[in-house]
């Protein structure tokens, strides 16, 4: 009768304390499982810097140059269509809700 190798991690094979020929150790099959994971999160971190660095130089390059000194009357103008445009903006914003509350009482019928 052949003896069974199988031995739990940590304890030593009754046959001379090598496994079996051509498989291998828990260990280092734990080993590389930890290492590969390791890799994938390495790799995550490094795309996650390079993503960083990508929005700051993309909000750094959409900056507007802004003149230093402009008159009160220039600030007025700006100011106004800034206030122009998120009227607008609410305007639409609630044309939006309007057309989803149909969408949404015609689906119930």
């Amino acid at each position: 009768m052949s003896q069974d190798t199988f031995v739990p991690s940590g304890g030593q094979a009754p046959s001379g304390g090598s496994p079996a020929p051509g498989r291998l150790p828990i260990d280092r099959f734990e080993m590389k499982r930890q290492w590969t994971e390791r890799a994938e999160e390495e790799q995550v971190e490094a795309a996650a810097i390079l993503y960083e660095k990508a929005a700051r130089q993309r909000m750094q390059a959409s900056v507007p140059d802004v003149p230093q000194q402009l008159d009160e009357e220039e600030l007025e103008a700006m100011s106004q269509e800034l206030k122009l445009k998120q009227m607008c903006q609410d305007i639409a914003a609630l044309i939006m809700v309007d057309e989803l509350e149909d969408e949404l009482d015609e689906e119930e019928r």
